[in-house]
């Protein structure tokens, strides 16, 4: 066995505990049994390793729960009582005779992962009504710059809620045709490379990337790739690609199933009313009506008064 250990918080854990060779600490439903010492010692590890993916279930809180009559409780509390995690930890591990200050209550009920969710939003709503408001003494003022400076726009995504949703490594790239300068052949190459990412109903590039796990390699290879096409619409004298028609198709698709039909008024100097068709004696619709207002006349003549 290893002799080396490291502290975490009050606790001393062996290193031969913390290798990831023993998965006992990934399973909290074979704790139940162990001494206290030992299922403390697991939840510990468990914190330490899994770090921010770090989350509570029922198996490990029943688990703690078994150690209370190892540690001087007669009886086992119900899993529905309101009580602090650590500070349980804290009063009979340490032998602490006067109860730990409860900074927050938290309700643990049987739904798995509930209760750290709402631990978690509870805290981002203390931080943004009491820390936040001390930043603004670090206010600076901003200046940007102007869009003909940097040719592109560069739109991250933001969810605080949940840091691990796909959204909030999704980055999107937005450059307007007239911020690049470029002349009549480099624009219409520039288009053709473009192909479908470019709008030619607003005469913009839109790129989207959320291939890669961080939103900064995403940037950057949204930034590589804009200017590799630049760099190649710009080099008129290698090809400039007049035999290729630019495709508008995609556009016109969106912009339909968006509802943006073009609407033609039919010029009045193309009207023609000499040339309409006769209109030709309907005998028959006008025997059919006749008889219909004699039948409504009759129907009509007996409810009278």
């Amino acid at each position: 066995m290893l002799s080396s250990s490291r502290i975490i918080g009050r606790r001393t854990l062996s290193s031969a505990s913390i290798l990831l060779s023993d998965p006992l600490y990934l399973n909290p439903h074979a704790w139940k049994g162990l001494p206290a010492d030992r299922i403390f010692e697991l939840h510990e590890l468990r914190k330490t390793v899994l770090g921010d993916k770090y989350v509570p279930n029922d198996e490990e809180r029943n688990a703690i729960l078994s150690t209370a009559t190892e540690l001087g409780k007669k009886t086992v509390p119900e899993l529905e009582y309101v009580y602090a995690l650590d500070h349980f930890k804290e009063r009979f591990m340490n032998n602490v005779p006067v109860r730990a200050p409860q900074l927050h209550k938290i309700p643990v009920i049987k739904q798995g992962e509930t209760p750290h969710k709402e631990r978690k939003l509870e805290i981002l709503n203390n931080v943004a009504a009491y820390e936040m408001p001390l930043l603004a003494k670090f206010r600076q003022p901003y200046t940007p710059k102007s869009v003909e400076e940097t040719q592109f726009v560069l739109k991250f995504g933001d969810d605080f809620t949940n840091e691990a949703t796909a959204f909030n490594r999704k980055v999107t790239l937005i450059c307007q045709l007239k911020h690049l300068n470029l002349g009549e052949l480099e624009s219409r190459k520039f288009k053709i490379l473009s192909a479908q990412r470019f709008d030619h109903f607003k005469d913009e590039l839109r790129i989207t990337s959320s291939n890669y796990p961080e939103a900064t390699q995403n940037a950057r290879w949204l930034v590589e790739t804009f200017n590799k096409l630049l760099k190649e619409a710009k080099d008129i004298a290698k090809d400039d690609f007049q035999d290729i028609p630019v495709d508008t198709r995609h556009t016109r698709a969106k912009m339909h199933i968006q509802g943006f039909r073009p609407k033609f008024e039919f010029p009045e100097e193309w009207k023609r009313p000499q040339d309409a068709p006769v209109q030709k004696f309907k005998i028959v619709r006008k025997l059919v009506n006749d008889v219909k207002d004699k039948k409504d006349a009759e129907y009509v003549k007996a409810y009278e008064p």
